[in-house]
């Protein structure tokens, strides 16, 4: 008899690993079409231009008294005002990659502030989809650390569009 049920459950074990289910989704296919990631990078494309632009105003600010400079110094022009004047140029100069690395700065910062929730949503609906649906392993397939991990989509479900009926969002926008 004790044989018998070893004998079961050695056979029942390999089968038990066929019934393992693996699923796949595509974030990026998500988050393009999730209204909260769009609206957030809209507002960090603004953002990102205007800072763009108050760069570029400084920078033309700085070529404009370069220029000035090499007009109006000379070899007679006083040693003092050459100096003054360079000084004024390198502290221009110095203003501008002062502003360039505040802008990465806040920028960086804007971007983590925006995005965190709405990645955070992301996650927990995939958490809630993997739960819900029985899944030992889910692969993104936009993730670029999945390469070299090959996935036979034959043999795993797609639950792309249930993760975005998860967040609200319909798949045909």
């Amino acid at each position: 008899m004790i044989k018998k049920i070893l004998m079961l459950v050695l056979f029942m074990a390999p089968l038990s690993l066929f019934a393992q289910k693996f699923a796949h989704f595509n974030s990026d296919e998500i988050l393009k079409v999730y209204p909260a990631y769009t609206t957030a990078m809209t507002e960090l494309e603004t953002m990102g231009k205007k800072y763009e632009t108050d760069l570029q105003e400084m920078q033309k600010e700085l070529e404009a008294k370069v220029e000035k400079y090499r007009r109006e110094v000379n070899d007679s022009t006083p040693e003092n005002i050459v100096q003054r004047k360079q000084q004024e140029l390198q502290e221009l100069d110095a203003r501008i990659r002062q502003a360039y690395e505040d802008n990465q700065k806040a920028f960086q910062q804007a971007r983590q502030t925006k995005m965190q929730p709405i990645l955070m949503k992301v996650t927990e609906a995939v958490n809630a989809v993997v739960k819900e649906g029985g899944y030992i392993y889910a692969i993104d397939r936009s993730n670029p650390s999945t390469d070299g991990l090959y996935l036979n989509e034959s043999l795993s479900t797609d639950i792309t569009k249930t993760i975005m009926q998860k967040l609200g969002i319909s798949a045909a926008r």
